[in-house]
């Protein structure tokens, strides 16, 4: 059988019958306007339609930034976890010790913990009418000195940072772009969109929520970097995520990224005391050489202030004068002529002493005063039972409480990483994150108040009140500031803004 090929200006055919087959194939007609097929009465198929083309639909998603496994508090970074306002944990007991023996959400108070990771932010956003809540980066801006004297090289390669994709509907490799917007020239962001078909690629995971609610997410490891160069940030600044398929354009995540114009230094003295009973050659001095990098580059950066120890020096107690008595009533406490030690009054008394004879005494007099811009850290290897470390601080009904600007260390802290910086911590203004204040001592509560030893925050204690361990403990992942405690410890009477 072969083919039938009739090609005219015009072709008329008339029959009382004709039938066209096609057995093996399509039969076409086309025309630039009208194909007619008549019968007696009616037509029966006019003009030419084209099928009806349909649009992608765009598929519901959030995108959310998240800090990778390996962080170790090289820059600083905060988000509203799940278990702080979602009943994911078990707490045996709540930090007044009561029982709680139920699963609860580790805040204290969910709505206050909501409220606070909205502040400051910019344009805030509620894709598909779902709460969301940006993550917060702060990083050191890369510049020369002639750009901006208190620039770093500290986080010249910026952060990289894992990507979140939580569905809403399921997603599919339909060719939709995930777009990275900074409008700020100095703020980069690498690479600036990726197809979803790179996410889902990781292969999707679940997670659940109380009520067995399932959560579907694809985590895409190290998908995005982000740095500061040239300039610091003057304000505040975000980077919005977008979801685009064809014309199809969703504001669906954000990433806040704190201001970073301003740089206090923190300058630290460190102070081995010296007693006739134990010696200070006991203390490790590989910590000591360890303790800057840990300041200066895995704690206190995260709330953008550089950390830097002015003086590491030894003072022997045992060679001051015993006809003073304020040394002869330190000695009765240290040697127990008193009874037990008295780890506050050992604080109090080192200070003093301090004060009056130390080589690196402030120029202004008092250590816990306003004019005192220098932190004291004071190691010693006396033991103080379960205590690693102490700080100083006042306050009373009357008059809300103020951290001192020094700390003791006791022997079996030392060699404790978080305990130095925990205590250093409270020296720049910082509560437990268990902590809901106390009026007595006029502590103002924080923000929000978490359970006792579930989180991987420094101000957290390494144990929970039943006496189980941190979780975050035991790979020394104890590493995170929140985005409230930069505000705070950036506003500490110690720091030096000018220099």
């Amino acid at each position: 059988m072969g083919n039938m090929i009739s090609i005219a200006k015009n072709i008329v055919e008339n029959s009382e019958t004709s039938t066209t087959y096609a057995t093996n194939g399509d039969i076409s007609l086309q025309a630039a306007s009208q194909v007619k097929l008549r019968s007696t009465d009616k037509i029966i198929y006019d003009k030419y339609q084209a099928p009806e083309k349909k649009e992608k639909e765009l598929k519901q998603f959030l995108v959310h930034f998240r800090r990778p496994a390996g962080y170790k508090g090289e820059y600083g970074f905060d988000w509203l976890r799940d278990d702080y306002i979602y009943a994911i944990n078990y707490v045996e007991l709540d930090n007044n010790g009561a029982p709680c023996q139920s699963v609860v959400p580790l805040a204290n108070d969910v709505a206050a913990v909501k409220n606070e990771y909205t502040k400051e932010v910019k344009s805030p956003i509620k894709p598909y009418g779902k709460d969301y809540y940006p993550a917060w980066l702060s990083l050191f801006p890369h510049t020369t000195a002639q750009q901006f004297k208190h620039g770093s090289s500290m986080n010249k390669n910026g952060a990289q940072l894992d990507l979140e994709l939580e569905e809403i509907e399921d997603v599919i490799s339909d060719g939709t772009e995930i777009i990275f917007e900074s409008k700020n020239p100095n703020l980069k962001v690498t690479p600036q969109k990726i197809n979803i078909a790179a996410l889902m690629g990781s292969g999707k995971q679940t997670r659940y929520r109380p009520g067995g609610q399932p959560v579907k997410f694809y985590l895409l490891k190290g998908g995005i970097n982000v740095v500061n160069t040239d300039a610091p940030l003057q304000q505040h600044e975000e980077i919005k995520v977008y979801a685009k398929l064809g014309d199809k354009k969703e504001e669906v995540g954000k990433l806040m990224v704190y201001n970073n114009h301003i740089i206090p230094k923190m300058e630290l003295v460190l102070v081995k005391v010296g007693t006739q009973a134990n010696s200070v050659s006991t203390i490790d001095q590989q910590l000591i050489k360890d303790l800057e990098y840990q300041f200066k580059r895995s704690s206190f950066n995260q709330a953008l202030i550089r950390a830097e120890i002015k003086a590491d020096t030894t003072f022997e107690t045992g060679v001051l004068p015993l006809t003073d008595t304020g040394v002869t009533n330190f000695w009765n406490n240290v040697l127990g002529g008193s009874g037990r030690f008295n780890t506050d009054q050992f604080l109090k008394d080192v200070i003093a002493l301090y004060e009056k004879y130390g080589q690196h005494k402030p120029a202004g007099g008092r250590i816990n005063a306003d004019a005192n811009k220098r932190t004291y850290i004071f190691l010693t290897d006396l033991p103080a039972s379960y205590l690693q470390g102490l700080a100083a601080g006042e306050g009373d009904i009357m008059k809300e409480f103020v951290w001192g600007n020094a700390y003791v260390v006791f022997l079996s802290g030392l060699k404790n990483r978080r305990t130095l910086l925990h205590e250093a911590g409270h020296s720049l203004g910082l509560q437990h994150t268990f902590s809901a204040g106390e009026p007595l001592v006029g502590l103002k509560p924080p923000p929000y108040t978490l359970y006792q030893g579930y989180t991987d925050n420094i101000m957290d204690y390494t144990w929970q009140l039943n006496r189980n361990p941190n979780p975050y403990d035991s790979n020394d992942s104890m590493r995170s500031f929140f985005k409230f405690q930069w505000d705070i410890m950036r506003q500490d009477r110690s720091l030096i803004l000018n220099y």
